[in-house]
């Protein structure tokens, strides 16, 4: 598995800059491991925000996923949180990989943003995916 020491300056936060960052009422986004590592972030955020983010987005789709488990939806398609100041979008964006996008606004165009994390994540869903996480066996003494 492949970890950046940038996760602006890889090709993935150039694109999440350009497909998500330069919409209208975007204010940022985050590629995430479904575990909630951070992998790529545009660059409206520092890195630690972007951690931060990456955290929280895990956490949130966990939390979607056991409601699903106990109300048998059917599966998660997508985590919404509405808050006051802005709107958080969470989804599924690769094999194990989450998007997270950000509005700059509570009045942002959801359905519009939502389309466009979709729509990237159909066209390079499989460069975003990343393989399970395998246990380390500890060495023996």
């Amino acid at each position: 598995m492949t970890y950046f020491t940038s996760t602006h300056a890889n090709a993935l936060g150039w694109l999440l800059d350009a497909e998500l960052g330069s919409l209208d009422g975007v204010r940022c986004a985050v590629l995430i491991s479904s575990d909630g590592l951070l992998f790529s972030r545009t660059d409206s955020l520092t890195q630690e925000e972007g951690e931060k983010l990456s955290a929280m987005g895990s956490g949130f789709l966990a939390i979607a996923r056991e409601y699903d488990n106990h109300s048998a939806g059917g599966g998660v398609r997508q985590v919404l949180v509405e808050l006051d100041a802005h709107i958080c979008l969470i989804g599924q964006a690769g094999t194990n990989m989450l998007l997270l996008v950000e509005t700059s606004g509570p009045d942002a165009d959801v359905a519009t943003i939502a389309q466009q994390m979709a729509a990237l994540a159909q066209r390079v869903g499989h460069e975003m995916a990343v393989a399970d996480r395998q246990p380390v066996e500890a060495p023996r003494t």
